[in-house]
């Protein structure tokens, strides 16, 4: 039988693969007339990578096993070593919307590219009727092979495709830096004109020489403001109130800009996601950098949230939304950890790339929690050392104790020492009175 072993890699390139099923062709394969699959997999095949690529869809590229294009085939397999580990492994990659592949050498390719072999998360539905008999549904595996990989970096349908996507991702890219760089600008130029307009202000003030108060007569006659102090004080009133105006206007614009009011706490969220993209592509793009930060200030994201909606955007929302960022543009190669800050509302995460993740880091990851057992015993182990550190010194105190009370006979000198005295207050006057002078002399010396 044309068996193959798939084993998975764990991620570690030292670390031996874990094993996930052996399968063999399925002898009749549905809405078919072949009995043989359209390829040869090798004995051992290792899947050590996941990718959402649209080409990577079971559904979108589903083909049959005789596909006349000459590039992607389809076959089933069946699991044939009982240990029911294909229904774990689907489900995974369904949870996470990723298909997983491998690379391999193919001898019958006469180009020097590997073949590839893709396990989609999305399979096409596999009718009970047409298996054959004694086939459970659960251990089929739907895989789809392509002999050469240099046919997707060749240029097909599906890298022609890959490419919009990119080129409309970093057209929207640059779109947003440049309305940033304009808002910037904006800004810059308000904030000029609110300082000329005060400096005017001023200088009209300090040069303007002070005018005696006009008449009842003269007013009415210049029509109630044209001149004199009441007409200045309402003119500069009027100038205040339109510099705040536009200094209003300008505030609105850039809230407008982080994200829109009107939807809320999804509005907010939606924009720090976009952000953290935008950081995550640009440091995935560059090539000289291997680590970078993403920090998060809760007070500030929040600050236009409604107060009643406040409570559904939290640290542990922003933090789950960078974890998720992460893995989708890293691939599952990248390495996230957060490092402590001194305030609650206050998160930095720093980004790793794939082999410059610090040793230390590493170790405070892959730390885990000890079970009770583990910890019941080790505290058992501490407190009866601490007792017995205890009893020893107790031990030790009370031999000196005893040396320092011994003569040199070996005999004990000092007895009686916690003697109750028994007699009255009386009987005590009375000794004290019968003592000599000499006696009572010396209980003050």
């Amino acid at each position: 039988m044309n068996e193959t072993t798939i084993l998975l890699s764990s991620g570690d390139p030292k670390a031996k693969p874990d094993f996930l099923a052996t399968v063999e062709p399925v002898t009749a394969i549905p809405n078919s007339n072949n009995h043989q699959p359209p390829f040869t997999l090798p004995f051992e095949l290792v899947l050590d990578g996941y990718t959402r690529e649209p080409w990577s869809s079971g559904r979108n590229n589903s083909r049959s096993n005789n596909d006349s294009d000459g590039e992607w085939q389809s076959y089933y397999f069946v699991s044939t070593d009982g240990r029911n580990r294909l229904p774990g492994f689907i489900q995974y990659l369904q949870g996470r919307k990723k298909a997983a592949m491998a690379k391999f050498d193919n001898s019958a390719s006469s180009t020097s590219g590997k073949a590839m072999l893709v396990v989609p998360y999305d399979p096409p539905p596999i009718l009970i009727d047409t298996l054959p008999p004694g086939i459970d549904k659960n251990q089929v595996l739907y895989v789809m092979y392509l002999r050469d990989e240099n046919i997707l970096k060749g240029g097909g349908a599906n890298d022609n495709a890959k490419k919009k996507i990119e080129e409309e991702k970093r057209k929207k890219i640059e779109q947003q830096q440049q309305q940033k760089l304009m808002q910037e600008k904006k800004q810059q130029q308000l904030q000029m004109q609110k300082k000329q307009g005060i400096q005017q202000q001023q200088q009209q003030q300090a040069k303007k020489p002070s005018q005696p108060i006009p008449s009842t007569s003269s007013t009415k006659k210049s029509g109630g403001g044209g001149s004199g102090l009441l007409g200045n004080l309402l003119g500069k009133q009027r100038k205040t109130e339109n510099h705040l105006d536009m200094v209003r206007g300008a505030q609105k614009s850039n809230d407008m800009t982080t994200f829109d009011p009107n939807s809320g706490a999804a509005g907010c969220i939606n924009a720090f996601r976009t952000k953290v993209s935008t950081e995550l592509e640009q440091f995935k793009a560059d090539s000289t950098t291997f680590i970078t930060q993403i920090s998060i200030s809760l007070a500030s994201l929040i600050k236009a949230v409604p107060t009643d909606e406040q409570d559904k955007v939290t640290m542990d929302v922003f933090k789950f939304t960078v974890y998720e960022t992460v893995e989708e543009i890293g691939m599952d190669r990248w390495i996230a950890h957060k490092e402590p800050t001194e305030f609650m509302d206050e998160c930095k995460i720093n980004i790793y790339k794939e082999g410059h993740c610090p040793s230390d880091v590493l170790d405070d990851i892959n730390q885990g929690e000890l079970p009770d057992e583990i910890r019941g015993a080790t505290r058992h182990i501490v407190e009866s050392q601490s007792k017995a550190i205890q009893r020893k010194g107790k031990k030790v105190a009370d031999e000196l104790h005893k040396n320092n009370m011994v003569g040199e006979d070996n005999v004990v000198t000092v007895l009686n020492a916690n003697k109750r005295d028994r007699r009255t207050l009386e009987q005590i006057q009375k000794d004290l009175d019968a003592e000599s002078d000499d006696v009572k002399r010396s209980r003050f010396e």
